[in-house]
C-alpha cells in the first residue's frame, strides 16, 4: 500500500502516495488548528502538482478535493492511476491533460457537469464513477476502446440513485470483461445491450424489475464468473427492487 502523507514537506521522492491535504483540524489532525494552517497545507501541494508535473506515477486522495486540487493534480503528465473519493468539484477538464492514464476513479462527483473529458482518456483500462447527479447520458464513454472495467454507481450510503438514460452505449464496448453498474435507474429499462458483452467475467446489476427477465441469459454470459449476479442470484428474483 502507499504511504499517507499530509504536507509536502512529508514527500520522500515516492512516485505513488495517498495524499490527504484537506479536512484537517479534525481528532486525525488536531495539530491543524487554524483557517490559516489548514489552507497553507492545501496551497503547498497544488503549488507543487503544479510545479513538479513529473512527479508522481499514482494519487490516491481520501479527504474532499476542491476543485483547484482536481485542476492541480492534472498537472502530473506522468499518472497512470488517479484515485478521488471524493470533492466538490464540478469541471473535470483538466483530465484531458493525463494522456498516460490507465486506471481513474472519481467518487462522489454529484456536482460534475460533463463526463466529455474521460471520453479523451483513450487509454484508460479501469474506470469508475459515483454519484454523478448532474449527468445520465454516458454514451461518450463508449469512445474508450481500451476499457476493461467499467462502474457507473450512486451513492450506496444514502442510498442516492443516479439515473441513466440507456445502455445502448455497451454496444460499442466488446472488450469490456467488468461491468458494475449500481443504485441507479435506468430510463430506457432495456439491459439487453449487455448481452453483447461476451468477454465479461464480473457482472454486478441493480435487482430491478426490468431486468429479472434477462436473469437466465445475462448469468449465461459465455466468460462470466463473478459478481452479484453469480453471488447473489436469489436477489434477482425477488418481487421488490433493493437499493444496490
Amino acid at each position: 500500500m502507499p504511504e499517507t502523507i499530509i504536507e509536502v514537506s512529508q514527500y520522500k521522492g515516492q512516485k505513488s502516495l495517498v495524499i490527504n491535504c484537506t479536512q484537517l483540524g479534525d481528532s486525525f489532525t488536531p495539530q491543524y488548528k487554524t483557517a490559516k494552517q489548514k489552507r497553507a497545507v492545501l496551497d503547498e501541494w497544488c503549488d507543487f502538482l503544479r510545479s513538479e508535473q513529473d512527479a508522481f506515477d499514482e494519487l490516491s486522495f481520501c479527504t474532499k478535493m476542491p476543485q483547484e486540487l482536481f485542476d492541480a493534480v492534472c498537472c502530473q503528465r506522468n499518472l497512470k492511476s488517479l484515485h478521488i473519493k471524493w470533492g466538490s468539484y464540478e469541471s473535470l477538464d483538466a483530465l484531458a491533460s493525463l494522456s498516460s492514464l490507465k486506471s481513474l476513479f472519481i467518487g462522489s462527483g454529484a456536482s460534475v457537469n460533463s463526463i466529455a473529458p474521460i471520453a479523451t482518456l483513450t487509454g484508460l483500462e479501469s474506470l469508475a464513477v459515483e454519484n454523478f447527479q448532474k449527468i445520465s447520458d454516458y454514451s461518450a464513454l463508449s469512445n474508450l476502446q481500451n476499457l476493461k472495467s467499467l462502474e457507473i454507481s450512486g451513492d450506496g450510503l444514502s442510498p442516492k440513485f443516479i439515473h441513466i438514460e440507456s445502455l445502448e452505449f455497451l454496444r460499442q464496448m466488446p472488450g469490456l470483461t467488468s461491468l458494475v453498474i449500481l443504485v441507479a435507474r435506468l430510463k430506457s429499462k432495456d439491459y439487453s445491450p449487455i448481452l453483447s458483452l461476451k468477454s465479461l467475467t464480473h457482472l454486478s446489476l441493480p435487482p430491478q424489475h426490468a431486468l429479472f427477465g434477462l436473469f437466465d441469459e445475462l448469468s449465461a454470459l459465455p466468460n462470466l464468473k463473478t459478481g452479484l449476479l453469480k453471488e447473489r442470484a436469489e436477489i434477482y428474483k425477488k418481487s421488490k427492487t433493493l437499493n444496490f
